[in-house]
């Protein structure tokens, strides 16, 4: 496993009514800081994703911003960050997310959220990288969305082996310590 350094962070815009969510959101910014791992992540200030660069900023860490410009435009790009870069589209927007990034922690969020999640998980296991993913199932949050990736594989329409393409963490040291004992295998993509 290559040495991460940069982590791609997805999450929603909004802070969920859950104060765990917003908690555990700046509980991962400091430890990010602090263990000298630049954030990328989608350039807002609102929701969790403002929070995830607050507070990485305040605990002296560095956050990459990268934003479609129409949204910039809108006034909901963050600019106390280290960098903030715009893109044309959200689809270049997750190229260059996948090209700065060495791992993925996917907090809760929305639709977006589970777009970018599946994005990367989908892009895995077809080898266009091999990078590790992390879903932050805070509060069980994700449990659904696990059950319904088994019932895909059980179904027959992923193998099996494309679970151990993610990491299901419920706490900062579980992904981390998933992040330390990933190997990428690219499984036959086919069932049948």
């Amino acid at each position: 496993m290559p040495k991460i350094k940069n982590v791609c962070v997805f999450c929603g815009s909004n802070h969920g009514y859950d104060p765990t969510f917003l908690e555990q959101t700046n509980a991962l910014g400091q430890y990010l800081a602090r263990h000298d791992h630049p954030v990328v992540y989608g350039g807002g200030k609102e929701g969790l994703m403002g929070a995830i660069a607050r507070s990485t900023m305040d605990a002296g860490g560095e956050v990459i911003g990268i934003i479609p410009t129409f949204l910039s435009e809108m006034g909901l790009a963050e600019t106390q960050i280290t960098t903030l870069l715009e893109t044309a589209t959200m689809d270049e927007r997750k190229d260059e997310m996948l090209r700065q990034a060495d791992a993925f922690i996917v907090l809760p969020g929305g639709f977006g959220t589970f777009e970018e999640f599946t994005t990367m998980l989908s892009w895995s296991q077809i080898n266009v990288h091999q990078k590790p993913i992390a879903l932050f199932n805070i509060n069980h949050y994700y449990d659904e969305l696990v059950a319904m990736m088994v019932k895909c594989c059980d179904a027959g329409f992923a193998p099996k082996e494309n679970l151990d393409l993610f990491i299901n963490a419920s706490s900062i040291a579980e992904i981390f310590d998933g992040f330390a004992n990933f190997h990428h295998q690219l499984p036959y993509k086919y069932t049948n």
